[in-house]
């Protein structure tokens, strides 16, 4: 029964992964996959560490699910915010071009003037 368990996040991980595409090019997205599952096993290794040093799961075969189901909780994550950025650019493109000068003009004198307004209260705390 088990082992079973295993094999469903094995297709679920193998599906998460084909469906989304980074770069478009096979090779380069190999080696970011290879990178992003490094940073992700480590992670989920912490997570799984932490989750038997506080008495949370005991045994060999808990921490194998575990370590399966953060993994796949972290990829799905993952994926909700790639999407996220993906539908965040999709709208962005869909501005006029006027708005897409504008926006980022007027995001620039805020963060401009934030700046000023902090460098001027500090001189005056100074004085």
């Amino acid at each position: 029964m088990k082992s079973k368990t295993l094999g469903v996040y094995k297709v679920i991980l193998v599906t998460l992964i084909t469906s989304i595409s980074i770069t478009g090019v096979s090779f380069l997205d190999n080696k970011i996959w290879n990178l992003v599952m490094l940073g992700l096993g480590m992670v989920t290794y912490a997570i799984v560490g932490i989750m038997f040093s506080l008495g949370l799961i005991s045994g060999r075969n808990a921490g194998k699910v575990a370590y399966s189901a953060v993994f796949i909780i972290l990829i799905l994550i993952g994926y909700f915010v790639y999407q996220g950025i993906v539908r965040l650019q999709e709208w962005i493109i869909s501005w006029s071009p006027i708005m897409k000068v504008v926006v980022p003009v007027s995001m620039l004198i805020m963060i401009a003037g934030t700046l000023i307004l902090m460098f001027y209260s500090r001189q005056m705390d100074a004085d």
